[in-house]
């Protein structure tokens, strides 16, 4: 009798435990994003939440967010180190990109060519988390009140489609030119891929408020500028830019001694002069996705301030395609390590393809 009152309490015991796990056990925990699972096509784990999605525990753990120095495999993949984690995330909020974005291919696109470093310290190479730009300035996490149509994968903050030259909206003039251009729509709807670069040419002017159609039309902008001795300064000024237009055969400028030809390349887009690395897609979107070395905005491995070099108009469209399976590296391209090198300037004003001498007809050094 006592030996089967030992087993009863033992069995009685186990599922005392076994409820008592279950009933207090720590889920749901975080989810690996799956770009080929039941949430593809919607718009990734940023966008597009519906009831029967599972996208909010990607990056959020109701019960289960890692506490400061976690090790790897407690909660999550990694481990945590020093920084506090906040609103639930697998990491701090300042680093919570970083795990899908750089330090893993999880999203199908890893930027800053996989070191975190790339992102944190601040250079001439790209946007960081330092003291330009953290992922949050320019992408909205959560998908809301983003710029549309061909580049809403992106996740650009539209400010509320705001078109004023006051600090965090669309510069007047950019949109107004750029809306002019678009195959349909505007720059913020714009459809197509063509239309890539001027969407991302307008978003570029909520802090480079550079953007002009004339060198002689003075803008009053407020936002950030960098001034001719590299230093950086924010608020209200008044310039006069390089324009952003179609190249014209006639120049005309008011105290010029020379009205020929001055440029071969039409310069629409910010990327018509920086042009280095590319804007490949993910693979969620469709995208050869994987490691991207060179990836304009972010970091450019080198070439200063996103700046390619070329010898004339042959190269005045280097850094559009893709060329390279891992690095994305334009095609023909020079690095810039100082964007004021006068290569920068030759892709668009000279006629020729090659140089070393210059063999141009027309343009700097040969006509003007």
């Amino acid at each position: 009798m006592a030996r089967k009152s030992l087993f009863i309490t033992a069995i009685v015991a186990v599922m005392v435990l076994g409820f008592a796990v279950s009933a207090y056990a720590i889920g749901p925990v975080y989810i690996t994003w799956n770009a080929g699972g039941a949430n593809a096509g919607t718009g990734g784990p940023h966008q597009d939440y519906r009831l029967t999605t599972e996208k909010c525990a990607v990056c959020h753990s109701v019960h289960a967010a890692a506490v400061s120095n976690a090790a790897a495999g407690e909660f999550g993949p990694d481990p945590i180190g020093a920084a506090e984690t906040q609103l639930l995330l697998r990491s701090s909020v300042a680093d919570a990109c970083t795990y899908c974005h750089i330090t893993t291919n999880v999203s199908g696109l890893q930027i800053y060519n996989g070191v975190a470093s790339n992102y944190t310290t601040d250079d001439q190479y790209g946007h960081n988390g330092s003291t330009s730009a953290e992922c949050a300035d320019c992408h909205a996490v959560h998908g809301a009140d983003t710029f549309k149509g061909f580049i809403a994968g992106k996740i650009l903050k539209a400010q509320g489609n705001l078109v004023s030259n006051v600090s965090g909206g669309v510069q007047t003039e950019a949109a107004a030119t750029l809306n002019t251009l678009v195959s349909g729509g505007t720059v913020f709807t714009a459809p197509a891929a063509s239309d890539g670069d001027y969407q991302v040419t307008a978003f570029c002017t909520r802090c480079h408020k550079t953007f002009s159609d004339a060198s002689e039309t003075t803008i009053t902008a407020g936002g950030y500028f960098e001034e001719w001795d590299g230093s950086v300064t924010f608020g209200s000024r008044s310039y006069k830019n390089h324009p952003l237009k179609a190249a014209e055969a006639t120049f005309v400028a008011s105290g010029a001694n020379y009205s020929g030809r001055v440029a071969w390349a039409d310069a629409y887009t910010c990327r018509s002069c920086h042009a280095a690395g590319n804007n490949r897609v993910s693979t969620s979107y469709g995208g050869p996705g994987g490691l991207v070395s060179w990836s304009f905005p972010h970091w450019t491995n080198g070439n200063a301030q996103f700046l390619v070099s070329g010898w004339g108009v042959s190269d005045a469209n280097i850094g559009l395609g893709t060329s390279g399976a891992n690095t994305g590296k334009p095609s023909g391209s020079h690095t810039v390590m100082d964007g004021a090198e006068d290569g920068v300037c030759l892709r668009c004003h000279t006629n020729g393809s090659s140089g070393p001498p210059n063999n141009a007809t027309a343009g700097v050094n040969v006509t003007f």
